[in-house]
């Protein structure tokens, strides 16, 4: 700004020597005038820009201060301390850019637990995996393959598929435990009334077989579900008198005491 001063005031010499006219003199007077209003806006502004660039950093708690923002606070009072004594000013420095953010990376989402409930029936299958594995009958290749299916409870594919069991392998050990099975599956999806119909199928037709004691059990806690008192009552007595020793008969018992009180 002092050497652009005073190359206007050199300008103005011939004036001073009486080689001016008064129109020239002013309209000096004006340019003058001019460059130090323009050159006192710029020192303002890079003024501004110096504060806010402080105020960014003492903000950022120190997060902020970079080696890129130390070179535009100084690139910055450079540019001021140029303008203030009339020295060309220095090209602007490039703004400071926050440093970029890495997103965290994506967590995968886990599948939701099982129920307890489905824990149990996984439990119960495998025990009839175990079992059904050591009946020697030539059906029983196809029975451990329903069972596969039925571990994952997929109850669409395998209730026709027990029901056709027990009906071609009528003779056989496995049919009642495939109609069995079949009730259960009803029940689980919501289907009581078949259940109880297929729970009576197996006491009426395998009275003998190792299920018709789980079959009465199943069939007493149905009627419980489904507000029948008096014949879960009937269920539970009939488990009791013609399976007495078996584990269903014990809590048989103390459910008809429940249901006492």
């Amino acid at each position: 700004m002092r050497r652009r001063v005073a190359r206007a005031s050199l300008a103005l010499l011939p004036a001073l020597a009486g080689c001016a006219t008064r129109a020239d003199l002013l309209q000096q007077e004006r340019q003058m005038r001019g460059l130090v209003q323009e050159n006192r806006r710029q020192i303002e502004q890079v003024q501004r820009e110096l504060e806010r660039l402080r105020a960014d950093v003492e903000e950022g708690g120190g997060h902020r201060h970079t080696a890129a923002s130390d070179d535009r606070l100084t690139a910055l009072e450079q540019r001021v301390a140029a303008l203030e004594h009339g020295a060309p000013a220095a090209p602007e420095a490039p703004a400071v850019s926050p440093p970029p953010t890495t997103a965290p990376p994506a967590v995968a989402a886990k599948p939701p637990p099982a129920a307890p409930e489905d824990d149990e029936w996984r439990r119960e299958v495998a025990r009839e995996q175990s079992a059904a594995g050591t009946v020697n009958v030539p059906e029983r290749a196809d029975y451990l393959t329903i069972l596969d299916g039925l571990a994952r409870k997929d109850c669409a594919r395998a209730i026709p598929q027990l029901n056709s069991f027990a009906t071609n392998h009528r003779d056989s050990p496995l049919a009642d435990n495939a109609l069995y099975w079949a009730a259960r599956c009803y029940a689980a999806t919501g289907k009581q009334n078949e259940a109880i119909s297929k729970f009576y199928d197996v006491t009426l037709k395998y009275p003998k077989g190792d299920r018709a004691a789980a079959a009465l059990w199943a069939q007493g806690n149905l009627f419980l579900e489904m507000g029948d008192t008096p014949d879960a009552r009937i269920n539970f007595s009939k488990l009791i008198r013609d399976y007495p020793s078996s584990d269903e008969a014990t809590r048989a018992r103390q459910k008809l005491m429940e249901l006492e009180h």
